[in-house]
C-alpha cells in the first residue's frame, strides 16, 4: 500500500502465514543390514502448527530506501508415542525485528545492508521426549548482519558480492538419532565470511555462472554443552571450528542455449570439514569421528524442447565421475549419492 507523509513516499506491506504438518513415524530394527522386517521400536505421531505475521514499511528517499520490518512467529508442537500412549506438547512465540537499507546511485548499481535478529524454533522431537516430557530447549537466537553490492554493468553480466556476520548467542546442534552417542547441544558461535556470485552471457549461445561461499570463521566462542545435564560436550572449547562448516563451497557451470536445446555442465566443490566439536582428524571405529575430506562432483543436464508436441525431453546425470565421498558422520559414515542418471518428458498444457 502506497502512502505519503511529510513529503516522504512510503510503501506499507503486511502478511500472514499458517503452516500445518504431521509426521507418522515408524522405526523397525531388523537383524541384518538388508532386513526389511524387525522389532517395532518407535511409533510416533508428531504435529506442528506454525503461524507467522509481519509488517514492513519502505521509506522511499530518492536513491535510498529504508525498510524496517517486524515479524512475529508462534509455533505449537505435540508428540504422541503410540507404543505407550504418552503425549506431550509445547508452544513458543518470538518477536523478530530487522531493518534494511538499499542505495541505488546508478541504474545498474545497488548497495545494500541489513541487520536482523535470527530465530529458529527447536524441532518437535528435541523439545518433547518419548514419554511426553518437555526438554528446556530454547530457540536458536542470533544477530545477523550483511553488506553487499549488486551490479549489472551490461545486459550480459551480473555480479554480486556480500559480506556476512552471524553471531549466535544460542546455536543448537542436533546429535545422533541412531547411535545416541552425540547428544543435543547448545552454545555460542560466530560465522563470518563472503558470498560471491556471477553470471555472464558468452558468444555463440554459451553462458557461465559461479557461486562461491568463503567461510573463514565458524568459531565456537564457548564450549558447547548438553541441553540435558549441562555437561561440556567432549573436546568442545572456545576457538574450535564448528562441525559441518566447510570453509569453501563452490558451484560453477558452463551452459549452452541454441534454439530448442539447453545444456549445462556443472561443478560442485565442498571443502573439508570436521564432524565433531573436538575437531578430531583421525577416523574412529564407529565412523562418527574424523575429518570429512573435500570432494568435487560433476553434473550434466540436457533439455530439448519438441515444439510440435509442446514437450521438453530431458536427461540429467548426477555425479558423472561416480565419485565416492563422505557427506556425514553423525550416524556413522554416510556417503553421497553415486552416479545417478534419469530422464523424462515434461508436457506444457
Amino acid at each position: 500500500v502506497g502512502w505519503t507523509a511529510f513529503g516522504v513516499k512510503n510503501e506499507f506491506e503486511a502478511g500472514f502465514k499458517a503452516h500445518f504438518e504431521s509426521q507418522d513415524r515408524r522405526q523397525l530394527n531388523a537383524t541384518s543390514p538388508k532386513g526389511r522386517k524387525g522389532t517395532l521400536v518407535e511409533k510416533n505421531l508428531r504435529r506442528t502448527n506454525a503461524f507467522s505475521g509481519f509488517v514492513a514499511n519502505s521509506f522511499l528517499l530518492g536513491p535510498v530506501t529504508i525498510i524496517p520490518v517486524l515479524r512475529y512467529e508462534h509455533i505449537e508442537s505435540s508428540r504422541t508415542n503410540k507404543l505407550n500412549d504418552k503425549k506431550g506438547s509445547d508452544s513458543l512465540g518470538e518477536v523478530v525485528p530487522g531493518v534494511g537499507i538499499i542505495y541505488t546511485p546508478l541504474p545498474w548499481l545497488t548497495l545494500f545492508t541489513d541487520v536482523h535478529r535470527g530465530f529458529a524454533p527447536p524441532r518437535t522431537e528435541d523439545i518433547i521426549d518419548n514419554v511426553g516430557g518437555s526438554t528446556d530447549v530454547g530457540p536458536e537466537d542470533s544477530i545477523n548482519f550483511e553488506v553487499g553490492v549488486r551490479a549489472e554493468p551490461t545486459p550480459d553480466v551480473a555480479l554480486e558480492a556480500t559480506y556476512f556476520r552471524n553471531q549466535f548467542e544460542r546455536l543448537i546442534a542436533v546429535g545422533s538419532i541412531a547411535g545416541g552417542s552425540t547428544p543435543l547441544a547448545e552454545g555460542k558461535a560466530l560465522f563470518e565470511g563472503l558470498e560471491l556470485s556471477s553470471f555472464a552471457a558468452l558468444p555463440w549461445g554459451f553462458y557461465s555462472r559461479l557461486a562461491l561461499t568463503w567461510l573463514p570463521t565458524a568459531e565456537q566462542q564457548r564450549p558447547f554443552r548438553r541441553v540435558v545435564g549441562g555437561e561440556i560436550i567432549g573436546g568442545s572449547k572456545a576457538g574450535n571450528r564448528q562441525p559441518y562448516a566447510p570453509e569453501v563451497l563452490l558451484t560453477g557451470a558452463l551452459g549452452y542455449r541454441w534454439r530448442d536445446v539447453h545444456a549445462q555442465f556443472e561443478i560442485v566443490h565442498v571443502g573439508s570439514q570436521y564432524a565433531d566439536f573436538a575437531n578430531t582428524k583421525a577416523p574412529s571405529a564407529n565412523g562418527q569421528l574424523g575429518k570429512i575430506e573435500s570432494y568435487t562432483i560433476l553434473n550434466l543436464a540436457v533439455n530439448y524442447f519438441i515444439r510440435p508436441l509442446r514437450t521438453t525431453a530431458f536427461v540429467t546425470l548426477k555425479n558423472l565421475a561416480d565419485e565416492t565421498y563422505i557427506t556425514d558422520r553423525t550416524r556413522g559414515i554416510q556417503v553421497g549419492m553415486p552416479r545417478h542418471v534419469f530422464g523424462g518428458l515434461v508436457y506444457e498444457w
